[in-house]
């Protein structure tokens, strides 16, 4: 499994069982050296679904061989909306593909949406061209739609505290 899916789920798992968001988690003006450049960390930020942002998601400790930025997130401001959320910036396209597989490998898959298989390309808003891969799934009773953005080299991550993936698949729809 990823070091994205261990961190991702690991925290997951802290704040469903525990009720802590996001434990060990540091500011987004901390330390450039462990967890990104300030720069790098708002140019994610603007990759955020509708409702996070700086306010209420946490610069992470990034692995600099790979990474330039990872935020995660707790419960959505909406609350039809995930439970968790997680966003990485990688350093090139490589990076991003290997970490998508790795991360993907154990959810049990379903097809997003009406795509016929997970992972699947996905389109932004009425384009036809690819904005990257999706898949949609469950892991320890959780829904999942994790993402690649491939022109920003970014990874995205929803869960939900259910394995409604349908609902989760809506809602990322309608906020990215």
């Amino acid at each position: 499994m990823s070091e994205f899916s261990n961190a991702l789920r690991a925290a997951t798992l802290t704040t469903l069982t525990a009720g802590v968001v996001l434990a060990g988690g540091v500011p987004a003006g901390a330390d450039p050296a462990t967890t990104g450049s300030s720069s790098d960390i708002n140019t994610l930020a603007a990759s955020l679904s509708k409702g996070y942002g700086l306010n209420n998601c946490t610069a992470q400790n990034i692995d600099s061989s790979t990474q330039l930025a990872v935020l995660t997130c707790g419960q959505s401001p909406d609350p039809r909306g995930p439970a968790q959320a997680k966003y990485v910036l990688f350093t090139n396209a490589g990076h991003l593909a290997t970490s998508f597989r790795a991360t993907i490998n154990e959810d049990v898959l379903i097809p997003c949406g009406d795509a016929h298989q997970s992972p699947s390309s996905w389109h932004k808003d009425s384009s036809t061209a690819s904005a990257g891969q999706a898949a949609c799934g469950t892991y320890r009773n959780g829904a999942e739609i994790i993402w690649t953005t491939d022109a920003k080299n970014t990874l995205s991550y929803l869960r939900a505290s259910n394995t409604d993936v349908a609902a989760l698949y809506q809602w990322w729809r309608a906020n990215g």
